[in-house]
């Protein structure tokens, strides 16, 4: 294989969309994932606790004997709590990172707020900057809509910067419309049923609703 050939394909690859990106941990993952978690938290305790550091300083026999009773007092496991909001702070940065990393190749709102557990609203107003309209891949399998119903016709689109789909029509009575600024869909089926309502109740030729 030539390195154009190589090149080609790993390009492919970064193209490519996996749906679903990811799976739900299973409860074994899950159980792994806290374990791993107490295990960090613990460490930094190592550094932080002040009943440990004053273990260190007297004889390493009193302090092994002693080591084993610390989750039996309260400022052990406060310096423990402390180690795991430390933890939540470095995991809340971690996913502003990686957000913008996932926009920046094309994830739009509804894609963030997914992997978060919340919105897309939610996810727009966490990361409002996350989701790059100049990255074509924002684009990618999201292509404009045309379609006729009703004697009108509309036109549904995806705005990146939004993270959802918008519609814009013209009834067959003549009046246009289009999706309130403070709206967008999170899919194109969303967007076509809301244009296609509009373009239902504007059927009539003397510019009446239906």
């Amino acid at each position: 294989m030539t390195t154009d050939e190589m090149g080609a394909r790993i390009d492919a690859f970064l193209l490519q969309r996996f749906e679903p990106a990811w799976t739900d941990p299973t409860a074994d993952q899950a159980a792994q994932c806290r374990t791993r978690v107490e295990d960090a938290a613990r460490e930094l305790v190592r550094g932080i606790s002040a009943r440990e550091a004053h273990l260190r300083d007297l004889a390493p026999e009193i302090s092994e004997s002693l080591a084993l009773s610390n989750s039996e007092t309260a400022d052990w496991n406060l310096s423990v709590l402390r180690a795991l909001r430390q933890i939540k702070t470095e995991t809340e940065r971690l996913a502003d990172d990686f957000a913008a990393d996932a926009g920046m190749h094309g994830a739009n709102y509804p894609d963030l707020g997914a992997a978060w557990g919340i919105t897309r609203q939610g996810a727009r107003k966490r990361w409002p900057h996350a989701v790059s309209a100049l990255n074509p891949d924002a684009y990618r399998g999201r292509d404009p809509i045309n379609f006729e119903a009703f004697g009108g016709e509309a036109r549904v689109s995806f705005h990146p910067n939004d993270g959802g789909w918008w519609w814009i029509a013209t009834g067959a009575n003549g009046r246009n419309a289009e999706a309130p600024e403070d709206i967008t869909y999170d899919t194109s089926e969303e967007a076509s049923a809301a244009a296609g309502a509009f373009l239902a109740a504007n059927t009539t030729k003397d510019g009446a609703t239906a």
